[in-house]
């Protein structure tokens, strides 16, 4: 959408004052590590977008743009760090001039100040990603499946696919989880109702046979058929308060809450093996960091929505970047999490076992009322409402861990006399007389009753809870298929594109090349052909240049896909470091080939690359700046092709001389640098090379000489007057 035309920065970095003329088209910066090619990149990323990719993010804990933007001499004058850029609107033509301050890192000044270079400055805010490393662009090839889609996806604005996916997995673990909890009640009233009507299983055939039996007693119609309204007492009269009560079914209350203290193996093993993970929890402390930071980003991702974190108000270079960083964190505890499910697992099972219990001890503390005995109802109770509290603790991991201590010794915390209480209240059941047939018959139907309600209420909730299930796993898959299925189509065009551009790279020793990208609920899986031997991953046998080479295909296949006609400037820094000659050759001719409107701004400290870069016509020697040494007062020493002497007069003309001397001096030593290399003049070592004027000045003075001196034998020598003149 724009092209750069100028580019001026003071005080910013490390660089005290450099204008770069580029004019649209691609541009080469030369210069050994160290002489500040890097800060023109930072320059460019500040102006566009506000930040320094490189001053945010992981490890950079402590450095901003405010405090360490600005030029070391001037730390503490955040105003004089300016950038300003000139750029065109490639689609109308306007030029406009866009300016940031450090101290106002966050505002901007354009001129003129359209809605269209508005529109397009906003839209260069927006791509970040425009502006890479090598280290950015290896990610790409050398990360896991997890942390691939996320970097392939924050590049392909397609972030949200992943938020919304962990959204809609939160929302199917929570619904499973209610259903299971909805299970439990239907077992509990199941259980319930099984002890009334004394049967192992609720057939309707044999339900209907016990129920009939006491209604016939009654002298009542008998029922034809069980449904859930089915009202098992219809018609019976009213008994006092013992209609309730039926000694049968009381004693097989109580017998079953005393059956389940003696024997509770399903307990016992959820128990273990809640311990179990518990323990490994605990003997690995950055484990449950790890959880913790889980929880807190799966919470807290989908609702970022500015570029300042959430909890400490750091900034960050944009939303993506914070995002970017989130995720790579959630990949990075995948482990963790899996350690939590196991936990959540048992503790969810321990937690079914308890209902259970519950609903038994819920069942026989009426009896006790019943026989006068409120000291073992008190008891029941109030065992009733710890076991609900402790049930409760299972509910999350931190309350889980707290009760690692009771899950170790008495996870049930009987009372001392409960066991005895129990089976007292149970003799004192069996000791009262038998009640009168047409009395146990009626207070049968009504307990009965009571009990199929509430299993029917029990089974009401259980079935919306699985209807809700259902539909969140649904809701889950189909926006899992649809997403992996377009995600598919989209990574195969970039899969082709890919490849494409890796043949034309390497069409020496590759030609048959090809890659696969499989995207699969989260993940994106890379393998490539290793020489017609089979697809692996790039990791596996491919050289270091050649995972370079890949890295930089795929980023510019990725790009593509994504701006499309609006590719049209990118910067790369330091990229296909390690890829040899030819294969950069091949590499340019790419870029030439298949970019021909995209203006590359490419920073490498490679003089051989860059003279290919010439050579291929990807710039032109004009374009090609040199930066030759680096120091803390001056900045980078540096040389761009181009007219200089027009740019000293036009100094001059605005009488600004210090300008012009200061164009003039890193002009000549960037220019006697090359001198020197090309006449082979003798300049004493430097291991930072940092070279400056006077020592080219001398070599370049000295080596001249000394080849006028043999250029003069020489002439003398074939008596050549001309020459020696």
């Amino acid at each position: 959408m724009i092209k750069l035309q100028k580019l001026r920065i003071e005080e910013f970095r490390g660089i005290r004052e450099l204008e770069i003329e580029m004019d649209g088209k691609s541009l080469v910066i030369v210069g050994p590590n160290g002489s500040g090619k890097s800060g023109v990149v930072d320059a460019i990323d500040f102006v566009l977008t506000g930040s320094v990719a490189r001053l945010s993010g992981a490890g950079t804990g402590g450095v901003s743009v405010t405090k360490h933007a600005p030029h070391v001499h001037k730390r503490d004058d955040p105003a004089s760090a300016i950038v300003i850029l000139e750029f065109t609107h490639v689609a109308s033509g306007p030029v406009g001039v866009l300016t940031r301050s450090v101290k106002t890192a966050g505002q901007f000044n354009l001129e003129p100040n359209t809605t269209e270079l508005a529109a397009a400055v906003a839209w260069a805010a927006e791509h970040s990603e425009l502006t890479h490393s090598r280290r950015e662009i290896i990610k790409y090839v050398n990360a896991e499946p997890g942390r691939r889609a996320q970097e392939v996806q924050a590049l392909l604005k397609l972030d949200r696919v992943d938020e919304t996916r962990r959204l809609l997995q939160s929302a199917r673990t929570k619904m499973s989880g209610f259903a299971k909890t909805a299970e439990a009640g239907v077992k509990a009233a199941e259980e319930g109702i099984k002890r009334v009507l004394d049967l192992s299983n609720l057939l309707a055939s044999e339900v209907l046979a016990v129920v009939n039996k006491q209604r016939i007693v009654l002298g009542l119609t008998e029922l034809t058929a069980i449904e859930a309204e089915t009202d098992f007492s219809a018609g019976a009269k009213t008994d006092g308060a013992r209609q309730s009560f039926n000694k049968a079914v009381a004693i097989r209350d109580v017998e079953a809450v005393i059956n389940y203290l003696s024997d509770h193996p399903g307990l016992d093993e959820s128990v273990s093996e809640l311990s179990a993970a518990l323990a490994q929890l605990e003997a690995d402390p950055t484990v449950l960091a790890a959880i913790r930071h889980r929880q807190l980003i799966e919470v807290g991702l989908p609702l970022v929505s500015e570029p300042a974190c959430p909890l400490c108000d750091a900034v960050w270079k944009d939303v993506d970047a914070l995002r970017e960083h989130l995720n790579a964190k959630l990949t990075r505890s995948e482990a963790a999490a899996r350690l939590q499910q196991r936990i959540q697992g048992a503790a969810s099972r321990v937690a079914a076992q308890l209902r259970s219990l519950r609903g038994q001890i819920q069942a026989a503390q009426p009896h006790a009322v019943t026989m006068g005995r409120t000291d073992v109802q008190s008891a029941l109770l109030d065992w009733y409402t710890d076991i609900a509290a402790f049930e409760t603790k299972l509910a999350e991991l931190a309350s889980t861990r707290s009760a690692a201590a009771r899950l170790k010794s008495d996870s049930l915390a009987t009372p001392p006399t409960m066991v005895t209480d129990l089976n007292a209240l149970r003799e004192a059941i069996d000791a009262l007389p038998d009640q009168s047939e047409t009395d146990e018959a009626r207070s049968y139907l009504s307990v009965a009753h009571d009990r199929w309600w509430q299993l029917r209420q029990a089974r009401v909730m259980a079935a919306k809870a699985d209807v809700a299930q259902k539909a969140a796993d649904a809701v889950y898959e189909t926006y899992n298929s649809i997403a992996d299925a377009a995600l598919t189509k989209l990574y195969k065009t970039v899969e082709d594109d890919f490849s494409n551009y890796y043949r034309q790279i390497n069409a020496d020793d590759e030609a048959s090349f090809k890659a696969g990208l499989e995207p699969s609920a989260g993940k994106l899986d890379l393998e490539v052909d290793f020489y017609g031997i089979g697809m692996l991953p790039p990791m596996a046998y491919h050289s270091e240049g050649h995972q370079d080479g890949m890295g930089v295909c795929l980023y510019l296949a990725l790009i593509g896909q994504l701006l499309q006609s609006d590719f049209r400037f990118a910067v790369l820094h330091d990229v296909v470091t390690s890829v040899d000659v030819n294969h950069r050759r091949q590499f340019c001719k790419l870029l030439v080939d298949l970019f021909p409107d995209v203006q590359f701004i490419v920073t490498t400290h490679d003089e051989v690359w860059a003279r290919q870069m010439v050579s291929s016509g990807l710039v032109t020697r004009g374009s090609l700046t040199s930066f030759r040494g680096w120091t803390v007062d001056g900045g980078p020493l540096y040389g761009q092709g181009g007219d200089i002497w027009g740019k000293i007069d036009a100094d001059l003309a605005k009488d600004d001389v210090p300008a012009a001397a200061h164009k003039l001096r890193r002009n000549l030593e960037a220019s006697l640098g090359d001198i020197a290399a090309n006449i082979q003049g003798s300049v004493v070592y430097r291991g930072d090379n940092h070279y400056e004027l006077s020592a080219f000045f001398s070599a370049v003075k000295g080596r001249h000489g000394d080849l006028l001196k043999k250029a003069a034998v020489s002439a003398n020598s074939w008596s050549n007057d001309a020459a020696r003149v």
